[in-house]
């Protein structure tokens, strides 16, 4: 404990500072990142786990982990990919909330695409999965098809890609919407600059809401 010995009352001041000191150390900084295909969400997710010194949490890596144990549920998982299905929404929460409750996360984390859909929102309100901000990247049509297309994959054609953005907004659009309405939501525009310029974007915006 902090003691003053001028015996002015400062013990008790010297505690109260300790005390406030220890509640910055111990703060969480809790991200969600949003925005349709070619966004850049893993790419700014990256930039934002290396400056927060947090954990990055992406609902398909965490099916993909799952999938490499082999058991039962991963094959489970697996065979719905194959058939080009989504893992059922209490599968994915499950997921999320075992990469929250592991060390590497108690100093926060960025949730990297979810959630996706309002009812995996509504699932998060009930479990008490909190967050401090929710970063939604802002990107035109025109300029997600342009970087989509330079990746040369055989589903990356401008139609393909553009009924890839309407599903998009229409599954999130209401989620979207949703957090708009609260506190802590920071819109940015993550095109027409290097992504580190948009980076240093982001993380100003975020800790102005901190």
């Amino acid at each position: 404990m902090l003691y003053d010995t001028t015996g002015s009352g400062g013990a008790m001041l010297g505690f109260k500072d300790y005390i406030i000191n220890h509640l910055l150390e111990a703060k969480q900084t809790r991200i969600i990142i949003m925005g349709g295909p070619g966004s850049g969400k893993s790419t700014y997710s990256e930039y934002l786990i290396r400056h927060f010194g947090i954990k990055h949490i992406y609902p398909g890596g965490l099916l993909r982990k799952e999938i490499d144990k082999g058991g039962p549920e991963g094959m489970k998982i697996k065979k719905l990919l194959d058939q080009g299905k989504f893992a059922p929404n209490d599968v994915v929460l499950k997921l999320v909330k075992e990469a929250l409750s592991e060390d590497d996360a108690s100093k926060g984390y960025v949730l990297d695409g979810y959630p996706r859909y309002m009812q995996q929102v509504r699932d998060m309100e009930r479990e008490g999965i909190a967050y401090d901000v929710v970063v939604y990247l802002e990107v035109s049509e025109e300029e997600v098809i342009k970087r989509l297309t330079k990746r040369g994959r055989k589903d990356d054609k401008p139609d393909i890609i553009r009924s890839r953005i309407a599903l998009y907004e229409k599954e999130t659009g209401p989620a979207i919407e949703h957090y708009r309405k609260k506190t802590g939501f920071i819109s940015i525009k993550a095109e027409g600059k290097e992504p580190g310029d948009i980076a240093k974007d982001i993380i100003r915006e975020i800790e102005s809401e901190l």
